[in-house]
């Protein structure tokens, strides 16, 4: 795999996909890769229809979705057919937001907006619909965050916000997301504050 930064990375049937980014040779990416741990080996596979970066990889029902980066796009890869279809947009342009599906559905939390503000904003994606709706936004603004799920409930951890006089910070602090009741609660911080999972930026 040839050097690159800010892309996507999310693992499917075994396998490693390394989606999009950039490179100083090529600039933003649509390429995408694939690493096979049976035989040690990288492959191409079918390239996204848009060139992404600061975007965010998730996966939903067998398949893979990039979500993001500097516009409100969203596609979806399949690898039965080793195709990239686009699915319905976000409402807002996401850029460095987090993914992660539960119960069926894909959402985006957070990231900033197209003219650089922090979104507490989040996005759910119905794959049976193909459409998106906003549920309740985070109590904190933030991007460059982390998510994941456990025992049906989503978590936000870490992340950045701007500050006036710092410039972007990371933040300890962590929400839970309830579906089943529509809410964010925060739980306990983080002793550190971080943020850019898994060497995002």
């Amino acid at each position: 795999m040839r050097g690159k930064v800010w892309l996507g990375v999310a693992v499917l049937d075994g396998k490693i996909y390394a989606v999009g980014g950039y490179n100083r040779d090529d600039g933003t990416l649509s390429s995408v890769e694939r690493y096979d741990p049976e035989t040690n080996a990288w492959e191409a596979v079918a390239p996204m229809a848009t060139a992404r970066e600061y975007h965010v990889m998730a996966v939903l029902d067998g398949k893979l979705y990039a979500v993001g980066g500097t516009f409100s796009s969203v596609e979806r890869y399949d690898p039965r057919t080793n195709a990239w279809e686009e699915v319905a947009p976000m409402a807002t342009a996401r850029v460095n937001p987090a993914a992660a599906a539960l119960d069926g559905k894909l959402y985006a939390v957070g990231g900033y907006s197209g003219d650089g503000s922090d979104l507490s904003s989040v996005e759910r994606y119905d794959p049976t619909t193909n459409a998106w709706e906003a549920v309740v936004p985070m109590a904190t603004a933030r991007f460059a965050l982390g998510v994941a799920v456990l025992d049906g409930k989503l978590y936000a951890a870490g992340g950045q916000k701007e500050d006036d006089e710092d410039g972007d910070v990371p933040v300890n602090t962590v929400e839970r997301f309830d579906p089943v009741t529509n809410g964010w609660e925060a739980v306990a911080p983080m002793v550190t504050a971080r943020s850019l999972p898994g060497g995002r930026w």
